[in-house]
């Protein structure tokens, strides 16, 4: 009872007003909405991703506005606190395990997406809980937990319409829902085969193989993220080499010198990466570069597409440990010290080019409206380096409890935390892998979905240590 009452203060405690916060991402979501709108059909802008776009564009039809937009991301955070805390005590019996659940109510770089108008909040929330209904599914009976499989399968296909960062956490939902299901009737055989029927046709519809790019940017966007976020195995390939010269023609000595200026600018900005693949990514020039005769947007995607292919072709065991270095550090920033600010910042230069779209789309909003007050994150950030060592030793603690679970796996010891961590780590790294195969993770704001992952594991570890505490002293 201590324990909820503690968690229920912290939820309550951190309430704001539903001021929202423009950041860079805001703008092409907003421009996407409004396309999506007066097209009828999921359109997207700045190679953004459709869901998020979809319910902004819901939300304005229904006569809403940005703040109502805040509101819906602090009901859904609620829920997901609440639903975690939930599991928790049907997974574990314990209420030790809710004080990981505490930290995670209280973790500022949750709390303060909550008011951002972009994606990360509900992509967390969905995410979380397709993790969650796999969890549950270890806990009931047969006919129920078909149920719980097919509903986390459908929350991961909207995470994975919000972001695609979360493509890879439908086929892992399917995979371990299936054998945790196990349909031996078939009317339970009914219920997940719906259900994948069902995802598929979200993703056909609402993520961004069905949506329609309004711009070169989407255009070019996922193409040039790979080419651009591996421009060092592009540049060692000489496949690759030959592939850019092919595509530049007559302008191949320049767009190499570009390339070379581009992986060399700010090198220390992304360490784990190596190099700040965003100057690539931001430079247009080079898109008509690439293009050739074509000197379109297609043409662009085309060639940014065949480079990165025929790189990773030359170079498969670079691109492979690549991404196991990505994970790593991943893991061990699993609980970034993200959002340590007082207040959340708000991008003052994207105000006015809010304000501006939604003039143009008939929807007219002052930028002084926009821009609201400053609205405080919560008390660990008021805190900032106590919770930076704080959250530096969750991260410590989650990489023990994850080589803890390796060996519990491999021995078969313990076979209810192995089953329920296992489900943890296999979504967690799910859903961190695209971002580490084709971004990188220097970028923490892509590790916040996840920590809700990191204080349910975290969950589970404390309380197997005090069930293994309490055993020996039995024995």
């Amino acid at each position: 009872m201590l324990a909820w009452a503690a968690l229920l203060v912290v939820i309550v405690a951190s309430f704001r007003p539903a001021v929202p916060a423009i950041w860079g991402d805001t703008p092409p979501f907003v421009e996407s909405a409004f396309r999506t709108l007066e097209a009828g059909r999921p359109t997207v802008a700045g190679g953004r991703d459709p869901g998020y776009p979809a319910l902004l564009a819901a939300t304005f039809a229904f006569g809403g506005d940005l703040a109502t937009v805040v509101r819906l991301q602090q009901t859904a955070w609620t829920i997901l606190m609440l639903a975690l805390a939930l599991t928790v005590q049907t997974a574990t019996r314990n209420a030790g395990g809710l004080v990981p659940i505490i930290l995670v109510a209280a973790y500022p770089g949750l709390l303060l997406f909550r008011n951002v108008v972009t994606s990360e909040l509900l992509f967390a929330v969905f995410l979380n809980l397709a993790m969650i209904g796999l969890l549950v599914a270890t806990c009931v009976g047969k006919t129920a937990r078909c149920f719980a499989v097919a509903a986390s399968i459908l929350c991961a296909a909207l995470a994975a319409c919000l972001r695609s960062q979360g493509i890879l956490v439908p086929i892992v939902v399917v995979l371990v829902g299936a054998s945790l299901a196990r349909p031996d009737t078939s009317r339970r055989l009914i219920v997940i085969a719906l259900s994948v029927a069902a995802a598929l046709g979200l993703l056909a519809v609402g993520s961004r193989f069905g949506a329609s790019n309004s711009d070169q940017a989407s255009v070019v966007f996922v193409p040039k993220t790979l080419f651009c976020n591996h421009l060092n195995i592009v540049l060692a390939s000489d496949a690759a080499r030959r592939e850019i010269a092919s595509a530049a023609g007559d302008r191949a000595d320049a767009t190499m010198a570009r390339l070379a200026a581009d992986f060399a600018a700010e090198p220390g900005r992304w360490p784990a990466l190596g190099f700040f693949g965003d100057a690539c990514l931001f430079d247009t020039a080079l898109d008509r570069d690439v293009a050739g005769d074509t000197e379109n947007a297609d043409g662009a995607a085309s060639a940014y597409r065949r480079i990165f292919l025929a790189a990773v072709r030359d170079r498969p065991l670079a691109y492979a440990g690549k991404v196991v270095r990505q994970i790593a550090y991943g893991a061990t920033v699993a609980w970034p010290a993200y959002g340590l600010a007082p207040a959340i910042p708000v991008s003052t230069d994207d105000v006015p080019h809010v304000s501006d779209i939604m003039t143009r789309h008939g929807r007219a909003a002052r930028p002084i409206d926009l821009q609201g007050g400053p609205v405080r994150i919560g008390l660990l950030a008021d805190l900032p380096v106590i919770s930076a060592y704080l959250f530096r030793a969750l991260s410590i603690a989650f990489v023990i409890a994850v080589t803890y679970w390796t060996v519990t796996a491999v021995w078969r010891w313990r076979p209810g935390f192995s089953t329920r961590g296992g489900i943890v780590i296999v979504m967690w790294a799910a859903s961190i892998g695209t971002a580490a195969a084709a971004h990188t993770l220097d970028v923490w704001r892509y590790l916040i979905p996840e920590v809700p992952m990191v204080g349910l594991m975290l969950s589970l570890f404390a309380v197997e240590l005090v069930e293994i505490i309490a055993w020996l002293r039995r024995a």
